[in-house]
């Protein structure tokens, strides 16, 4: 008696397969719409879900964990949403070379996918300590694809659906080659030619010539610039290093540092949590400034946005007498000179960090070079001008700055 065929298994789920080309969709939209976000950040503009200092994409996309390969994580998570969607659309809607094609493979992506969220969620909590809303849907998308590719792939179950998947795959192997050939390829092309923005080079000073405004400065001598930042600020922790690095080659420019915290605890501009300690950071440079070691705390605090320690740490580090130091962050004139730099600051305009002002104009993101006269000749070993720090009686916190 001749044996008979083994059964034919049933196609894939349709409705699960249409939920995944969904999910797909969903999830190519947000990892585009991070794509953008990343950009914007480095560029110094806020996203709407810069909602505190721990749900923070602006955070999370200026953290240095948010390229891989010469590529934002946001554009690999766009190039794996694209591959699952076009999984899905072949398994709908494609010649199949077996029945249930390509569910197994779909199944293995998503799982790539749902892993690849996991080490993030990791970066994000331990690494970075902020949390990215867009990148949390992204994250509940992959599952929910891993738990349609499941679903489609029932009853073989996923890890049969991917064996015969695999085993169509060796059937043509040079179609497979050649696939993954032009995959790599378009990859690295997009490597190659995607702007590395986030690599921002520290800007040297332009000649004279080039940096002569249409109406240039009527005033002569020093120039004087006053800086308002915030040590919880991304941006302003990429300016002051930038900044710090050019004033080595100005030693005609004075820059007075004063304290913009977006801290909605001493700030009333702020409405809502952001930067939840940078009213704190604020105190303790202005009691550093006291004991003659602003430059050095400016420092630290800015270095200090990944480690996060606390201000007595970093104080005992830069061996500030601790006991005047703690005497200080509670001090009535600490928080006098802190609510005199906001509310200067509120007077003269500023609604964000880092801002300049230059004669009483304000100029947020970027220093504002072309406003300043063109550099002095000065010989090439001149040492950089230090920060003017407000002057202030011994053991007690500076005065406000004119």
């Amino acid at each position: 008696m001749p044996r008979s065929a083994p059964p034919v298994p049933p196609p894939p789920s349709r409705p699960a397969l249409w939920a995944a080309l969904l999910l797909g969709v969903a999830g190519l939209v947000v990892a585009l719409l991070l794509v953008r976000l990343h950009g914007e950040a480095h560029a110094g503009m806020t996203s709407f879900c810069a909602v505190s200092e721990t749900v923070n994409c602006d955070k999370v996309a200026l953290s240095p964990y948010s390229v891989v390969l010469r590529l934002p994580v946001a554009v690999w998570g766009a190039i794996g949403y694209a591959l699952m969607l076009t999984l899905t659309a072949w398994a709908l809607f494609g010649p199949r070379p077996h029945p249930r094609w390509p569910v197994g493979l779909l199944w293995l992506t998503a799982l790539f996918a749902v892993i690849a969220a996991v080490v993030l969620a990791y970066v994000s909590k331990v690494l970075i300590g902020a949390w990215c809303l867009l990148c949390l849907a992204t994250w509940v998308i992959s599952a929910a694809l891993l738990a349609a590719a499941w679903v489609a792939s029932r009853p073989l179950g996923p890890l049969a659906s991917l064996a015969a998947d695999l085993r169509a795959v060796g059937e043509m192997p040079r179609r497979a080659a050649a696939t993954a050939v032009v995959g790599f390829a378009a990859i690295g092309a997009l490597a190659a030619v995607f702007p590395a923005y986030w690599n921002k080079p520290p800007p040297a000073p332009p000649p004279a010539a080039a940096t002569t405004p249409v109406a240039p400065p009527t005033w002569q001598g020093p120039a004087r610039v006053t800086s308002f930042s915030d040590y919880e600020c991304p941006y302003c922790a990429r300016s002051h290093g930038e900044v710090k690095a050019v004033l080595a080659r100005r030693p005609d420019v004075t820059l007075v540092k004063r304290h913009f915290p977006l801290d909605q605890s001493c700030n009333p501009l702020v409405k809502r949590p952001m930067h939840q300690d940078a009213c704190g950071y604020a105190r303790a440079a202005i009691c550093a400034e006291g004991q003659g070691q602003l430059e050095a705390m400016d420092d630290a605090l800015f270095q200090n946005q990944r480690e996060k320690a606390g201000v007595e740490e970093l104080a005992r580090r830069l061996g500030l007498d601790l006991a005047r130091f703690r005497a200080c962050l509670k001090a009535p004139e600490t928080e006098a000179r802190l609510k005199d730099d906001i509310i200067t600051a509120l007077q003269l305009g500023v609604k964000a960090t880092p801002s300049f002002v230059v004669h009483g104009k304000v100029y947020s993101g970027d220093f504002p070079w072309v406003m300043l006269p063109p550099p002095p000749p000065v010989p090439a070993t001149v040492p950089a001008a230090p920060m003017t720090p407000a002057t202030a009686p011994a053991g007690s916190p500076p005065a406000k700055q004119p």
